[in-house]
């Protein structure tokens, strides 16, 4: 991420009118000399080694903060508190700029210690102020004191730009590969449902298992057998993982008591492939400042990261433990300009770990004995990899760059660096290579899922994939359910269907959405918005049955026996209207109800309607006669803020933006709370079917989510 020449070789460097100390980690004006916390440190030399360009916040919280996910709040007190370490007196401008919707940037000039001050250039009013680089100027008296002849500095010029020619060409296997890279058609396989931030991916040495934290209403840890897809939830509450033993039998985390993770515990679980893992603890020691942040086990061996190596909080380092005898050593010495080491994976016959240095301007790959003996450097980064693998097949490390989205190799071979492979696979919080040729990912931070709920239980599973935008819904029998999302503007279409997902795509057509479903789910409703054709199909195959063509555009839609009923937007007036179709005949009733909001079926034969002036109507659909329905105070509390609404064979379901209530049709006067939405998420969509509820909401992301609801029969 740094320049290829880190200004943070130089011990001291100028930063704006600040010295910088490096080893002091300390900033000087001349007339104040301040400290900088660690967090501070990091801060500002991250925005010393990319000071050409704009850093965004999720930049920080990978490098800075070293996390999946950091609160917002973090981040801004963070980046205020730099600004008031770099404000004085010579200093009382702008130091951090902000760029809306960007990120930041180093908003003062980056300079060598034995570089003179320069004079800050004039920018223009209708020019974007931004960070100047200065370039090294000859002073008077080194001009005068320099008087070689033309012809000599003209041949030291040739030689030196010859070297420095055949320096380029020289293959450097410790330097990022620059070639051009090839792109990898990967198929990509959903490997969990579960709905959150799904982060610290862990695969086990043969690479069956695949352990990972989910973190939705508090952090739960489970194992994925990567054979059968099964997964097995471990433990809840506050977690982190730490790594696994050799065999890959036994797997490590820890536990911790209070928010400043100063009463942890290292836990070991076994049986991991059950629903009752064998969990015992590793250690009862908690040691303050010293808890593992990763724990491995390597035959007899113990490797551990932790930190305040040199009494630095945010220094790790290295130890192994024999664990027969209990000795320990540390087995790596970090620089204190960086944050340390972090293990990577280990290889086998003979045992070696491998690991990575983070420094500030870059990382470092090594490769060491478990005792930290022969250590060796095997490449070196400018960006972080977190996680890497070894692939016995080509004898090669592997890991994934996240900036290029490249699958990149070491070879134990050539002792060098392979070829980039470019993996067309979206951002992803962790990355965890199999091979040279397949890649595990977890998505973005709020992915938008699709869910199950229990009516009675409100318990939740997850059943759509992750990282979608779900749109239309329709619930159908048993658990199934139909949805649409939207990726990239492109629409798709899935049926789930005995926990199986079905790409129907291919079946309706991008400009095609299922709106609507019969009863038994036999039939189904859809309408295409360019043709504004309404479809009846039959769902076993989704063959038309019979189609309609639609005076404007629709999305709501409601069928009950041999009727739909549609809300549309007529294309000449852009008013909404309501059509009875008929699906035995050619029959079409038009209804004159002003601006219908909302449908839903009453019994076989008579609608319920919201309608724009806040009233609840009653449609007759044989006779085209409608009353207004005497609903109870509850409900008429709710009209103003009615979102949508449906019903089944026994109830009606209104949604506000952040409620659903249930009445039941009987008498219409029992008004029931039955959902109320988790904060900043906003209800958009009700459909019902059977025992049946599908709600599409918007997440505080503003990303959409769906969420089926089963009623079980009352005991």
């Amino acid at each position: 991420m740094g320049s290829a020449l880190s200004p943070l070789r130089d011990n001291v460097i100028f930063v704006g009118e600040w010295q910088l100390n490096i080893k002091q980690q300390t900033i000087s004006d001349g007339v104040h000399t301040r400290e900088l916390e660690p967090l501070l440190f990091k801060l500002l030399c991250f925005f010393i080694e990319n000071n050409e360009r704009i850093i965004t916040r999720q930049e920080l919280v990978e490098n800075i903060w070293q996390q999946s996910f950091v609160d917002d709040n973090a981040i801004n007190r963070a980046i205020s508190e730099l600004r008031k370490a770099l404000k004085s007196e010579k200093q009382p401008g702008q130091t951090i700029k902000t760029h809306y919707r960007k990120g930041y940037s180093l908003f003062v000039a980056v300079r060598p210690l034995e570089q003179a001050p320069i004079a800050e250039p004039v920018v223009a009013a209708n020019e974007e102020a931004k960070p100047h680089l200065y370039t090294n100027t000859i002073s008077e008296k080194n001009t005068h004191s320099s008087r070689w002849p033309w012809p000599f500095v003209a041949l030291v010029l040739s030689l030196l730009i010859a070297a420095t020619w055949l320096y380029i060409q020289q293959p450097q296997a410790n330097v990022e590969a620059q070639e051009q890279a090839p792109f990898l058609d990967l198929q990509a396989e959903t490997i969990t449902w579960h709905k959150g931030t799904h982060y610290r991916l862990l695969l086990s040495q043969d690479k069956t298992k695949l352990a990972y934290i989910l973190q939705n209403d508090k952090k739960h840890l489970y194992v994925v057998d990567l054979t059968t897809k099964r997964e097995y939830q471990i433990a809840s509450g506050e977690l982190f993982l730490q790594g696994w033993s050799e065999d890959g039998e036994r797997l490590f985390y820890g536990s911790c008591e209070g928010d400043d993770y100063n009463d942890c515990i290292t836990w070991q679980a076994s049986n991991l492939l059950s629903n009752e893992a064998l969990i015992k603890p590793r250690t009862n020691q908690s040691v303050l400042n010293r808890t593992p942040s990763q724990y491995m086990e390597v035959g007899n061996v113990a490797i551990t990261r932790r930190n305040n190596y040199r009494g630095l909080t945010h220094l790790y380092a290295l130890y192994a433990q024999d664990l027969k005898t209990g000795e320990e050593i540390r087995i790596t010495s970090p620089n204190i300009t960086g944050t340390g080491d972090f293990i990577l994976t280990t290889i086998k016959n003979p045992s070696r770990i491998i690991f990575e240095r983070h420094n500030v301007a870059q990382a470092e790959i090594y490769m060491a004995n478990l005792d930290g003996s022969s250590l060796k450097l095997l490449t070196t980064n400018n960006y972080r990899s977190w996680a890497a693998t070894y692939d016995e097949q080509s004898n090669s490390l592997v890991w994934y760059n996240r900036g290029k989205l490249t699958i990149e190799s070491f070879s134990f071979d050539t002792m060098s660096r392979g070829q980039p492979i470019k993996a067309p696979v979206k951002r992803a919080n962790y990355a965890y290579p199999l091979n040279k040729h397949s890649v595990l990912i977890s998505t973005d931070i709020h992915d938008s899922d699709a869910a199950l709920f229990d009516l009675k239980s409100k318990q939740m599973s997850y059943i759509a994939t992750a990282n979608k935008h779900e749109d239309d819904l329709v619930a159908l029998t048993n658990n199934d359910v139909y949805f649409a999302d939207f990726e990239y503007y492109k629409r798709q279409h899935w049926l789930r269907k005995d926990n199986q997902y079905i790409d129907i795509t291919d079946k309706l057509g991008e400009d095609t959405a299922i709106i609507a479903a019969n009863s038994s789910s036999s039939k189904l409703v859809s309408f295409n918005k360019t043709n504004q054709q309404l479809t009846l199909l039959n769902a076993n195959d989704f063959s038309e049955i019979k189609h309609w063509t639609l005076p404007g555009n629709t999305k709501l839609a409601a069928v009950r026996g041999n009727k739909i009923a549609v809300i549309y937007t007529e294309l000449s007036s852009l008013q909404n209207q309501i059509m009875i179709l008929h699906t035995n005949s050619d029959e079409v009733v038009k209804s004159t109800i002003d601006t219908p909001l909302a449908i839903a079926w009453y019994d076989e034969t008579q609608l319920i309607v919201h309608s724009k002036y806040e009233k609840y109507l009653l449609l007759d659909s044989d006779s085209n006669t409608y009353s207004e329905l005497t609903t109870p105070d509850k409900l008429t509390e709710l009209k103003p803020s009615i979102i949508s609404m449906t019903s089944n064979q026994h109830s009606l379901y209104i949604a506000t933006e952040t409620e659903v209530y249930s009445i039941k049709l009987a008498n219409l006067q029992d008004v029931e709370l039955a959902l109320q939405m988790q904060p900043l998420h906003f209800i958009s969509q009700l459909n019902a079917s059977n025992d049946k509820l599908a709600i599409s909401f918007l997440t505080a992301n503003s990303q959409n989510s769906i969420e089926l609801y089963t009623e079980k029969s009352a005991e």
